[in-house]
């Protein structure tokens, strides 16, 4: 019989081989949890904070759920309805923090997605040289994003774009929950509005691609918000298509007739329509009898601007006076302080000379400067203001109007509503993209169509909390922290001197 070995060498592999089983069920473990605390259906979340600063606000949640009932039915085929892509870039610090701030605001509606157990959200990284080819099926579908978005919500063939400045207010709180549920609910309509844009008097084109007579991107930014621009020869038509949300005047040459005048009046009495209608100066464009029910003068003038601070580096006219801050109209121009730009303009503003209605609202919404002035004669030298002849100043150049009583589709409360603007430039290829001409355009067109959702969440606190002490009471602090330990260290010394004595 052989003598026991002693060198426990037999035992050696079994201890190295449950020490790597314990690794690797160690690394199993860790991946297993995170995969699950990837996946929404497996999260669970409470928010105990006293203000529930961490949770979606009861619109926000009212409205994933809408989104989520709206969302396509099947099995697999609701995942991925909503793609919200998130644009990385390496700028300062503070844009950092406000995506880490999108982020966790976006990873909240990916969990309320999962709840309603859809999962129709999906959030993305992109920007970099990181996901190349999302950018390009994003560019390609939607136009490029220029480097001031940073969130793009995309749903079939519409999309969002959301800047930095649409994440917070002028005072610097945090309004990206806001800006988001805005978002959803323009991308997730099912039913697309119809504009409806006159044609036959040397109007802007639709997909006409010229700088200066076209409105091709117009056309598309209406489009990404999920309405359908088609045209219309008010001449040739008995009346304004019954299926149209609003309809665009841009820029006319040539005046509309009477009998296009009683379509639009009656479209807009009788079936409570919202027209959009943008003039300029030196033109007759023949509106006249449907701007007086209104309240609505454009009296045929072109604005002098002498302020310089009013003007471009280009030239053109940069208005920021706002009044009637609280009308939707002027939302965007007032809280990312942006101008309407444009190089001639002609004066829209309240006819003082109608006669009272208690049912009609008017508002003047956008103004020159003190010093500008309506100049009726601009061929005249030299310029200058004549009080017999011109519109004085402050020039009132956007002026909207609203009846306070009719149906419209089933819904009481506002009746037709008419938006005028005394420029089409605006709209224009070559100066949408500047100051504040596409937001301007794309809210109006969201009120006139009832889109316009009041979607108002409280702004959220910046997160970051500051610590202001004494170095007393850095002390202070340090010896109440240290207190529990020393103690037990001065037992621990206590036990061990008594231990080696005894």
């Amino acid at each position: 019989m052989s003598s026991p070995r002693d060198d426990f060498g037999s035992v050696r592999p079994v201890r190295r081989l449950n020490r790597l089983t314990q690794a690797l069920l160690a690394v199993a473990l860790a991946v297993a949890v995170n995969t699950l605390a990837s996946l929404p259906e497996f999260r669970l979340r409470r928010d105990i904070s006293a203000d529930r600063r961490h949770s979606l606000a009861p619109e926000s949640v009212e409205t994933v759920r809408a989104a989520g009932r709206r969302s396509p039915v099947g099995a697999g085929r609701a995942r991925g309805w909503v793609r919200a892509v998130v644009l990385t870039s390496e700028k300062a610090d503070e844009a950092r923090f406000l995506r880490a701030r999108l982020n966790k605001l976006l990873d909240a509606y990916v969990v309320e997605t999962g709840r309603q157990g859809g999962h129709w959200l999906a959030v993305e990284q992109a920007g970099d040289g990181r996901n190349a080819p999302l950018l390009s099926e994003l560019a390609g579908r939607h136009g490029a994003p220029d480097a001031s978005v940073v969130l793009v919500l995309a749903c079939g063939g519409r999309a969002k774009y959301l800047t930095y400045r649409d994440l917070v207010t002028k005072e610097g709180a945090f309004r990206g929950e806001e800006a988001v549920t805005s978002a959803l609910i323009e991308v997730t309509e099912d039913k697309p509005a119809v504009c409806y844009v006159t044609k036959g008097h040397g109007e802007l084109g639709v997909e006409d691609a010229s700088p200066v007579r076209g409105m091709s991107l117009l056309s598309r930014q209406l489009r990404n918000r999920n309405f359908e621009v088609r045209t219309v020869d008010l001449a040739t038509v008995g009346e304004v298509p019954r299926d149209a949300s609003m309809v665009l005047v841009p820029g006319p040459v040539t005046p509309f007739s009477a009998a296009e005048n009683d379509r639009l009046r009656r479209y807009l009495q009788e079936r409570n329509g919202r027209v959009l209608v943008l003039l300029d100066p030196g033109r007759d464009h023949g509106l006249e009898p449907v701007l007086s029910e209104w309240a609505i003068f454009t009296p045929d003038a072109e604005l002098q601007e002498p302020d310089p601070a009013r003007r471009t580096t280009d030239g053109d006219v940069g208005l920021l006076r706002l009044e009637a801050k609280e009308h939707p109209l002027t939302k965007p121009l007032r809280e990312q302080n942006l101008p309407l730009v444009a190089a001639r303009l002609r004066p829209a503003r309240f006819d003082e000379g109608s006669a009272p209605d208690s049912t009609l609202g008017v508002w003047q919404l956008v103004f020159s400067s003190d010093a500008a002035w309506g100049e009726t004669d601009p061929a005249r030298r030299p310029l200058r203001y004549d009080p017999e002849r011109d519109q004085p100043g402050p020039v009132c150049v956007v002026a909207a109007a609203e009846r306070a009583t009719g149906i419209r589709q089933g819904v009481g409360g506002a009746g037709g509503r008419l938006v005028v603007v005394g420029s089409s430039e605006i709209a224009a290829n070559s100066r949408l993209d500047r100051g504040g001409n596409r937001a301007f355009l794309t809210q109006a067109a969201a009120w006139l169509s009832d889109r316009e959702r009041a979607v108002s969440l409280p702004a959220r606190t910046g997160g970051e909390h500051q610590l202001t002490a004494t170095a007393a009471d850095f002390w202070a602090l340090a010896l109440r922290f240290a207190l529990i330990p020393l103690g037990v260290l001065a037992v621990g010394l206590a036990v061990s001197v008594w231990r080696r004595r005894s």
